[in-house]
Protein backbone atom coordinates (compact mmCIF):
# COMPACT_ATOMS: atom_id res chain seq x y z
CA UNK A 1 0.00 0.00 0.00
CA UNK A 2 1.48 3.39 -1.04
CA UNK A 3 1.84 6.09 1.84
CA UNK A 4 -0.11 8.76 2.13
CA UNK A 5 0.46 12.03 2.95
CA UNK A 6 -0.08 12.79 6.63
CA UNK A 7 -3.18 15.20 6.42
CA UNK A 8 -6.29 15.66 8.22
CA UNK A 9 -9.36 13.47 6.96
CA UNK A 10 -11.01 16.90 6.05
CA UNK A 11 -7.97 18.06 4.41
CA UNK A 12 -7.90 15.48 1.86
CA UNK A 13 -11.24 15.43 1.54
CA UNK A 14 -11.11 19.36 0.46
CA UNK A 15 -8.06 18.36 -1.39
CA UNK A 16 -9.42 15.62 -3.41
CA UNK A 17 -12.66 17.51 -3.96
CA UNK A 18 -10.70 20.62 -5.58
CA UNK A 19 -8.46 18.46 -8.06
CA UNK A 20 -11.77 17.12 -9.05
CA UNK A 21 -13.87 19.86 -9.80
CA UNK A 22 -10.66 21.09 -11.08
CA UNK A 23 -10.28 18.82 -13.86
CA UNK A 24 -14.06 18.70 -14.50
CA UNK A 25 -13.87 22.59 -14.81
CA UNK A 26 -10.75 21.98 -17.95
CA UNK A 27 -13.13 18.76 -19.34
CA UNK A 28 -16.04 21.21 -19.65
CA UNK A 29 -13.76 23.92 -21.42
CA UNK A 30 -12.73 21.46 -23.93
CA UNK A 31 -15.86 20.24 -24.80
CA UNK A 32 -18.40 23.27 -24.95
CA UNK A 33 -18.80 23.36 -28.90
CA UNK A 34 -22.42 24.73 -30.12
CA UNK A 35 -23.93 22.52 -32.62
CA UNK A 36 -22.41 19.36 -30.96
CA UNK A 37 -23.25 20.44 -27.44
CA UNK A 38 -26.68 21.19 -28.14
CA UNK A 39 -26.86 17.06 -30.11
CA UNK A 40 -25.23 15.70 -27.44
CA UNK A 41 -28.40 17.51 -25.24
CA UNK A 42 -31.17 15.79 -27.23
CA UNK A 43 -29.51 12.48 -27.65
CA UNK A 44 -29.16 12.34 -22.98
CA UNK A 45 -32.61 13.58 -23.43
CA UNK A 46 -33.83 10.94 -25.55
CA UNK A 47 -32.01 7.74 -23.88
CA UNK A 48 -33.79 9.16 -20.27
CA UNK A 49 -36.90 8.95 -21.88
CA UNK A 50 -35.95 5.23 -23.51
CA UNK A 51 -34.45 4.12 -19.53
CA UNK A 52 -37.65 4.99 -17.97
CA UNK A 53 -39.88 3.51 -19.99
CA UNK A 54 -37.56 0.43 -20.11
CA UNK A 55 -36.94 0.27 -16.19
CA UNK A 56 -41.20 0.27 -16.06
CA UNK A 57 -41.75 -2.00 -19.04
CA UNK A 58 -38.60 -4.48 -16.93
CA UNK A 59 -40.33 -4.02 -13.59
CA UNK A 60 -37.04 -3.47 -11.46
CA UNK A 61 -34.55 -6.03 -10.34
CA UNK A 62 -33.01 -8.01 -13.44
CA UNK A 63 -32.25 -11.63 -13.53
CA UNK A 64 -29.54 -12.85 -15.11
CA UNK A 65 -29.66 -15.65 -17.48
CA UNK A 66 -25.68 -15.89 -18.21
CA UNK A 67 -22.63 -15.53 -15.50
CA UNK A 68 -21.62 -12.28 -15.42
CA UNK A 69 -17.87 -12.65 -16.77
CA UNK A 70 -15.20 -10.27 -16.77
CA UNK A 71 -11.03 -10.53 -17.23
CA UNK A 72 -8.78 -9.73 -14.41
CA UNK A 73 -6.90 -7.32 -17.54
CA UNK A 74 -10.26 -5.82 -18.00
CA UNK A 75 -10.75 -4.89 -14.34
CA UNK A 76 -6.93 -3.46 -13.50
CA UNK A 77 -7.88 -1.45 -16.24
CA UNK A 78 -11.39 -0.24 -15.22
CA UNK A 79 -9.58 0.11 -11.80
CA UNK A 80 -7.21 3.12 -13.14
CA UNK A 81 -9.49 4.64 -15.20
CA UNK A 82 -11.90 5.14 -12.38
CA UNK A 83 -9.03 6.42 -9.88
CA UNK A 84 -8.74 3.86 -7.44
CA UNK A 85 -6.76 3.57 -4.63
CA UNK A 86 -6.40 0.45 -2.03
CA UNK A 87 -6.26 1.92 1.49
CA UNK A 88 -6.54 -1.91 2.96
CA UNK A 89 -5.96 -5.07 1.74
CA UNK A 90 -7.06 -8.01 3.71
CA UNK A 91 -5.98 -5.94 6.88
CA UNK A 92 -8.60 -6.12 9.73
CA UNK A 93 -8.43 -4.31 12.85
CA UNK A 94 -7.61 -6.48 15.71
CA UNK A 95 -10.48 -5.99 17.84
CA UNK A 96 -13.77 -6.83 16.95
CA UNK A 97 -15.55 -6.73 20.11
CA UNK A 98 -19.29 -6.75 20.32
CA UNK A 99 -21.38 -3.88 22.10
CA UNK A 100 -24.73 -3.24 22.37
CA UNK A 101 -26.82 -0.47 20.58
CA UNK A 102 -28.06 1.79 23.03
CA UNK A 103 -24.18 1.64 23.80
CA UNK A 104 -22.45 2.32 21.19
CA UNK A 105 -18.85 4.32 21.76
CA UNK A 106 -17.44 6.71 19.87
CA UNK A 107 -17.14 5.92 16.65
CA UNK A 108 -14.14 8.45 15.87
CA UNK A 109 -12.32 6.24 18.58
CA UNK A 110 -12.92 2.93 17.69
CA UNK A 111 -12.35 3.59 13.56
CA UNK A 112 -9.46 5.75 14.18
CA UNK A 113 -7.99 6.31 10.34
CA UNK A 114 -9.97 4.74 7.46
CA UNK A 115 -13.86 5.87 7.17
CA UNK A 116 -16.27 4.16 6.60
CA UNK A 117 -14.33 1.61 8.30
CA UNK A 118 -13.78 -1.89 6.88
CA UNK A 119 -13.42 -3.64 10.64
CA UNK A 120 -13.49 -2.99 14.06
CA UNK A 121 -16.21 -3.47 17.11
CA UNK A 122 -19.59 -3.65 16.20
CA UNK A 123 -23.20 -3.71 17.50
CA UNK A 124 -24.29 -7.17 18.62
CA UNK A 125 -27.03 -7.64 15.34
CA UNK A 126 -26.58 -7.07 12.23
CA UNK A 127 -27.98 -4.32 9.79
CA UNK A 128 -31.33 -5.64 7.51
CA UNK A 129 -29.37 -6.08 4.34
CA UNK A 130 -30.14 -2.83 2.26
CA UNK A 131 -29.58 -2.64 -1.72
CA UNK A 132 -30.39 0.84 -1.87
CA UNK A 133 -30.44 3.29 0.58
CA UNK A 134 -31.18 6.89 0.32
CA UNK A 135 -29.58 7.87 3.59
CA UNK A 136 -27.15 6.69 5.99
CA UNK A 137 -27.19 3.90 7.48
CA UNK A 138 -25.40 3.19 10.66
CA UNK A 139 -21.46 2.19 10.32
CA UNK A 140 -21.35 0.01 13.69
CA UNK A 141 -24.15 -1.85 12.56
CA UNK A 142 -22.85 -2.84 8.97
CA UNK A 143 -19.26 -3.76 9.75
CA UNK A 144 -21.31 -6.70 11.78
CA UNK A 145 -22.58 -7.46 8.16
CA UNK A 146 -19.14 -7.10 6.62
CA UNK A 147 -17.44 -9.70 9.31
CA UNK A 148 -20.28 -12.18 8.10
CA UNK A 149 -18.95 -11.83 4.53
CA UNK A 150 -21.14 -8.31 2.79
CA UNK A 151 -19.63 -6.15 0.41
CA UNK A 152 -21.04 -2.62 0.89
CA UNK A 153 -20.45 0.01 -1.47
CA UNK A 154 -20.95 3.46 0.18
CA UNK A 155 -20.62 6.78 -1.72
CA UNK A 156 -20.68 10.70 -0.79
CA UNK A 157 -23.63 12.50 -1.80
CA UNK A 158 -21.95 15.47 -2.34
CA UNK A 159 -20.30 14.29 -5.14
CA UNK A 160 -22.36 11.51 -6.89
CA UNK A 161 -25.30 12.75 -8.68
CA UNK A 162 -28.61 11.10 -8.51
CA UNK A 163 -28.53 9.27 -11.86
CA UNK A 164 -24.89 7.50 -10.57
CA UNK A 165 -26.39 6.94 -7.49
CA UNK A 166 -29.55 4.66 -8.62
CA UNK A 167 -26.79 2.75 -11.16
CA UNK A 168 -24.91 1.54 -7.75
CA UNK A 169 -28.42 0.93 -6.10
CA UNK A 170 -29.21 -1.48 -9.07
CA UNK A 171 -26.17 -2.87 -9.29
CA UNK A 172 -26.14 -4.21 -5.65
CA UNK A 173 -29.78 -5.10 -6.21
CA UNK A 174 -29.35 -7.20 -9.31
CA UNK A 175 -26.64 -9.24 -7.30
CA UNK A 176 -28.62 -9.69 -4.35
CA UNK A 177 -31.69 -11.03 -6.58
CA UNK A 178 -29.36 -13.50 -8.19
CA UNK A 179 -27.74 -15.41 -5.44
CA UNK A 180 -25.94 -13.05 -2.96
CA UNK A 181 -28.46 -11.96 -0.87
CA UNK A 182 -28.82 -14.61 2.54
CA UNK A 183 -30.88 -12.69 4.63
CA UNK A 184 -30.88 -15.57 7.72
CA UNK A 185 -26.98 -14.19 8.37
CA UNK A 186 -27.54 -10.65 7.07
CA UNK A 187 -25.23 -11.17 4.04
CA UNK A 188 -25.94 -9.54 0.78
CA UNK A 189 -24.48 -6.51 -1.29
CA UNK A 190 -25.25 -3.25 0.05
CA UNK A 191 -25.16 0.56 -1.14
CA UNK A 192 -25.67 3.61 1.07
CA UNK A 193 -24.37 7.45 1.24
CA UNK A 194 -22.23 8.45 3.68
CA UNK A 195 -21.84 12.06 4.80
CA UNK A 196 -21.19 11.97 8.50
CA UNK A 197 -18.12 12.43 9.11
CA UNK A 198 -17.46 11.58 4.93
CA UNK A 199 -15.01 9.17 3.21
CA UNK A 200 -11.92 9.94 4.43
CA UNK A 201 -9.93 9.67 1.59
CA UNK A 202 -11.70 12.56 0.07
CA UNK A 203 -12.79 10.07 -2.86
CA UNK A 204 -16.36 9.82 -3.77
CA UNK A 205 -16.98 5.86 -3.89
CA UNK A 206 -15.59 3.53 -0.69
CA UNK A 207 -15.99 0.20 -1.55
CA UNK A 208 -15.61 -2.76 1.15
CA UNK A 209 -15.51 -5.68 2.68
CA UNK A 210 -13.64 -7.17 5.74
CA UNK A 211 -9.97 -5.84 6.23
CA UNK A 212 -10.10 -4.58 2.42
CA UNK A 213 -11.02 -1.01 1.52
CA UNK A 214 -10.75 0.42 -2.07
CA UNK A 215 -11.67 4.21 -2.96
CA UNK A 216 -11.99 5.36 -5.93
CA UNK A 217 -12.92 8.91 -7.69
CA UNK A 218 -15.64 7.28 -9.69
CA UNK A 219 -18.35 4.52 -10.01
CA UNK A 220 -17.15 2.18 -12.31
CA UNK A 221 -19.30 -1.74 -12.35
CA UNK A 222 -16.53 -3.47 -13.36
CA UNK A 223 -14.56 -2.83 -10.49
CA UNK A 224 -17.22 -3.28 -8.37
CA UNK A 225 -17.76 -6.61 -9.77
CA UNK A 226 -13.94 -7.11 -9.34
CA UNK A 227 -14.28 -6.26 -5.62
CA UNK A 228 -16.95 -8.93 -5.41
CA UNK A 229 -15.52 -11.55 -6.76
CA UNK A 230 -12.55 -10.90 -4.98
CA UNK A 231 -13.74 -10.17 -1.00
CA UNK A 232 -17.29 -11.51 -0.87
CA UNK A 233 -18.58 -13.82 1.22
CA UNK A 234 -16.38 -17.18 1.21
CA UNK A 235 -13.66 -15.91 -1.00
CA UNK A 236 -13.28 -12.94 1.82
CA UNK A 237 -11.43 -12.85 5.39
CA UNK A 238 -14.96 -12.28 7.01
CA UNK A 239 -14.47 -14.60 10.53
CA UNK A 240 -17.93 -15.85 9.75
CA UNK A 241 -17.69 -16.09 6.33
CA UNK A 242 -19.11 -19.91 5.78
CA UNK A 243 -22.23 -17.97 6.31
CA UNK A 244 -21.99 -16.84 2.96
CA UNK A 245 -20.87 -19.83 0.08
CA UNK A 246 -19.80 -17.24 -2.83
CA UNK A 247 -22.08 -18.05 -6.01
CA UNK A 248 -19.76 -19.23 -8.44
CA UNK A 249 -22.25 -19.19 -11.35
CA UNK A 250 -23.57 -15.83 -10.75
CA UNK A 251 -20.26 -13.81 -11.03
CA UNK A 252 -16.41 -14.11 -11.85
CA UNK A 253 -13.23 -13.65 -13.72
CA UNK A 254 -13.23 -15.76 -17.35
CA UNK A 255 -9.59 -15.92 -17.05
CA UNK A 256 -8.59 -16.85 -13.71
CA UNK A 257 -10.47 -19.37 -11.13
CA UNK A 258 -10.71 -18.06 -7.90
CA UNK A 259 -11.29 -20.29 -4.69
CA UNK A 260 -12.95 -19.86 -1.09
CA UNK A 261 -9.91 -18.00 1.24
CA UNK A 262 -8.26 -21.23 2.95
CA UNK A 263 -8.34 -21.29 6.72
CA UNK A 264 -4.75 -21.07 7.08
CA UNK A 265 -4.88 -17.58 5.63
CA UNK A 266 -7.96 -16.69 7.46
CA UNK A 267 -9.50 -18.60 10.60
CA UNK A 268 -12.91 -18.78 10.68
CA UNK A 269 -14.31 -19.19 13.97
CA UNK A 270 -13.98 -22.52 15.66
CA UNK A 271 -18.06 -22.13 16.49
CA UNK A 272 -18.61 -22.07 12.77
CA UNK A 273 -19.41 -24.70 10.68
CA UNK A 274 -20.66 -25.63 7.11
CA UNK A 275 -23.54 -23.52 6.34
CA UNK A 276 -25.82 -26.28 5.27
CA UNK A 277 -25.18 -27.87 8.87
CA UNK A 278 -26.64 -25.18 10.91
CA UNK A 279 -30.26 -24.47 11.19
CA UNK A 280 -31.86 -21.49 10.90
CA UNK A 281 -32.26 -21.00 14.75
CA UNK A 282 -28.45 -21.61 15.34
CA UNK A 283 -27.68 -19.38 12.16
CA UNK A 284 -29.81 -16.90 13.87
CA UNK A 285 -27.91 -17.04 17.03
CA UNK A 286 -24.23 -16.85 15.61
CA UNK A 287 -26.29 -13.56 13.68
CA UNK A 288 -26.34 -12.27 17.38
CA UNK A 289 -30.19 -12.13 16.67
CA UNK A 290 -29.98 -10.68 13.22
CA UNK A 291 -33.16 -8.37 12.93
CA UNK A 292 -30.74 -4.98 13.00
CA UNK A 293 -30.01 -2.92 15.59
CA UNK A 294 -31.25 -0.36 13.06
CA UNK A 295 -33.82 -2.04 11.50
CA UNK A 296 -36.40 1.15 11.69
CA UNK A 297 -33.76 3.33 9.84
CA UNK A 298 -34.94 4.87 6.71
CA UNK A 299 -32.62 3.26 3.87
CA UNK A 300 -35.22 3.21 0.85
CA UNK A 301 -34.40 -0.13 -0.44
CA UNK A 302 -37.18 -1.99 -2.49
CA UNK A 303 -35.86 -4.86 -2.15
Amino acid sequence: MAERERLTNQERRAKAREERRRKAAEEQARRKRGQLRNSLITIAVVGVIAAVVLQAFLGGETSIDDTILISQAQAEEAFDAAGCEILADREPLPDRAHFAANQQPNLDSIYPDIRPTHSGPHTEGTHPVTSAATSQISEAATTHNLEHGTIIAWWEPDDVDGSTASDIGNWAQTLNANGFRVDRGGVGIMSAPYEDPGISSGKPIALRAWGTAWDCDSWDETVANAFVIENYGTRGIGPERMIAPYPDDILGYEDVDLEDTPIDQAPTDDDMGETEDLTDEELEELDGESDGSDADAEDGDED
